[in-house]
């Protein structure tokens, strides 16, 4: 019943930001962070990354210790004495960012909304993937894409993805985070799809398809407030994404506990179609610093990885 209701409805149609505000949200993103926490961050999203795959680099003589199971039978027979292929690992990986930036994530304080949480994390994921040489890719995502940068690497990419991040105008307030999956399940080249949502909607077809091509992770963002509803007598709520209104009495008990459950079930709607779709998922809270975040999702990623 509470799905999606909030105390304002926030217009994004012609969302307007001035230069001076522009370089001072992107010099939050990018430098408020210490630059040794940024080291680690970057140093367990190396460890956790998915497997890359190996390049042929070139055909050499047989040298004892080289690994036989890359001997390359036909040029052996041919020239009479052993040759092994030669592999290089491909050191780059593709991130792809996906990041919501519907109405519903602009619930939460001043300070603290899931946008203002969302953006950081994407600006934090690429400051990381960049740092290990990687290409990194965006998509801002409402019931459309409303901004797609390609995958890149260099000195000059964090800044394009930063200023994207706090400045991009968006057309729709709607959610249909399916037509990143879409988009994605294109893609040739196998990649990391970190999706950064409140997941408010359960798309679960949407990711299964791409889980078949990429690694993916569903970092989900939530709010204190949504699961627990203040005791502030009569409340007048509208959805941001629709506009429809309702008036519910806040100091209810029943309307509290009413509220809490419909919270719960919310995460253990996103907890099954993780489960259903095979893919990873993580919450993270606005209450909580998302560096501090990240670290334990990439820490626990490494570890499954690598083993005890």
């Amino acid at each position: 019943m509470f799905l999606g209701w909030f105390r304002r409805r926030v217009k994004v149609a012609e969302r307007r930001v001035d230069a001076a505000a522009i370089m001072r949200q992107a010099r939050r993103l990018r430098f408020r962070a210490r630059p040794g926490a940024i080291s680690r961050l970057a140093g367990l999203y190396h460890g956790a990354r998915p497997g890359v795959g190996l390049t042929f680099a070139e055909l050499k003589a047989y040298e004892p210790g080289d690994d036989v199971r890359h001997l390359d039978w036909n040029v052996t027979a041919r020239l009479g004495r052993p040759f092994v292929r030669r592999f290089v690992e491909e050191r780059s990986l593709v991130l792809w960012l996906v990041v919501d930036v519907s109405a519903s994530m602009h619930f939460g304080s001043d300070q603290s909304t899931k946008a203002d949480r969302a953006a950081q994390a994407a600006a934090l994921l690429a400051t990381a993937a960049l740092r290990n040489g990687d290409n990194v890719g965006l998509m801002l995502v409402s019931d459309q894409i409303e901004l797609e940068l390609p995958p890149a690497t260099g000195g000059r990419r964090l800044g394009r993805i930063v200023r994207a991040l706090v400045a991009a105008p968006t057309v729709s307030g709607k959610t249909r985070l399916g037509v990143a999956g879409e988009r994605l399940a294109l893609a040739g080249r196998r990649a990391l799809v970190v999706v950064v949502s409140d997941f408010l909607s359960d798309e679960k077809m949407a990711w299964r398809g791409v889980a078949r091509r990429h690694d993916i992770i569903l970092l989900r963002v939530v709010d204190p407030r949504e699961s627990s509803l203040p005791s502030a007598g009569i409340l007048a709520l509208e959805s941001p994404e629709d506009g429809a209104r309702i008036t519910i009495d806040s100091s209810s008990p029943r309307m509290r506990k009413r509220y809490a459950e419909a919270a719960r079930r919310r995460s253990q709607a996103f907890a099954r179609m993780c489960s259903s779709t095979g893919v990873q998922g993580f919450t993270m809270s606005t209450d909580v610093d998302p560096l501090r975040s990240l670290t334990e999702l990439f820490r626990g990623r490494a570890a499954r990885r690598w083993g005890p």
